[in-house]
């Protein structure tokens, strides 16, 4: 815990320095090619794209098991995987791409990875609004008071990538198959992940793979705020064991970037 209040109160205490990287960072990703920031819509736009038709015409998926449009559905489980999938591979590298600030200044590291965060996170909040857009005039959905708790589930989204994205990008530092393990364990998650598929094809105790999973937590909680119109806390066990497990990740990436931070210059 005193790991993460000291990361944290950092992060408060230079929130200006931060705002200003954040900015950077977000140019460098998306404005510094020829095409600039359409890139950062392209990619997901032809990638949910491809995955829809695959599963609208290929695999038959046309209507959801509650009755409902397949494709929002789809759409908007995919949305939030691609923030998750995209942030955890550009932060496992996020240390060494930042290595000149940490030869030549004492600068905060541990804001590093949190920089990748949020530099995503402007991307994807410009795409849920265009998915509204579409899902709006194209599908005839209604915008409800349920649409609100989107910023439940972004809260909940930065505090599970913030411990992820720390202890993967300390560890990189000192193990570069680190980031080759992330890319690896996107692709399994995403097949074991119910976002292509739903999760009332699993019966029995199955069901507790993906109502127990954190990842799972947050598609199916884009899904309840924009389609079913069902609170977050209507769903106590997934609640606690996503609670437990993000505090749990949390601390953990937190304790492990701290414990390592001292010897990045030296290893970089």
């Amino acid at each position: 815990m005193k790991s993460s209040k000291s990361i944290i109160s950092t992060l408060i205490k230079q929130r200006y320095i931060f705002k200003l990287l954040v900015i950077r960072d977000f140019k460098s990703r998306y404005l510094s090619s020829f095409i600039g920031l359409p890139w950062a819509f392209i990619q997901p736009t032809a990638y949910v794209f491809v995955i829809w038709f695959a599963f609208t015409f290929g695999l038959k998926g046309g209507q959801t098991a509650s009755g409902g449009e397949f494709a929002p559905w789809l759409i908007l489980g995919l949305i939030p995987w691609l923030f998750i999938s995209q942030t955890m591979v550009v932060s496992s590298n996020s240390i060494s791409q930042y290595s000149y600030l940490l030869k030549k200044t004492k600068f905060p590291v541990g804001m590093i990875p949190i920089i990748k965060i949020f530099s995503g996170m402007i991307v994807h909040i410009i795409l849920i609004i265009l998915i509204l857009f579409v899902i709006v005039f194209f599908y005839g959905i209604q915008p409800t008071v349920y649409w609100f708790q989107i910023f439940y589930y972004l809260f909940a989204l930065i505090v599970l990538l913030t411990g992820i994205s720390w202890f993967v990008a300390s560890v990189n530092v000192f193990i570069h198959d680190m980031a080759h393990i992330v890319t690896i364990l996107i692709t399994m998650l995403f097949w074991a992940t119910p976002i292509v598929w739903s999760y009332t094809m699993l019966t029995g105790k199955l069901k507790y793979i993906a109502l127990l999973n954190p990842f799972f937590y947050i598609t199916e909680g884009y899904r309840y705020t924009f389609l079913e119109q069902r609170w977050f806390f209507e769903f106590p066990e997934m609640n606690i064991f996503f609670w437990t497990f993000t505090l749990l990740i949390f601390i953990l990436g937190a304790y492990t970037f701290n414990k390592l931070s001292p010897s990045f210059a030296d290893v970089l």
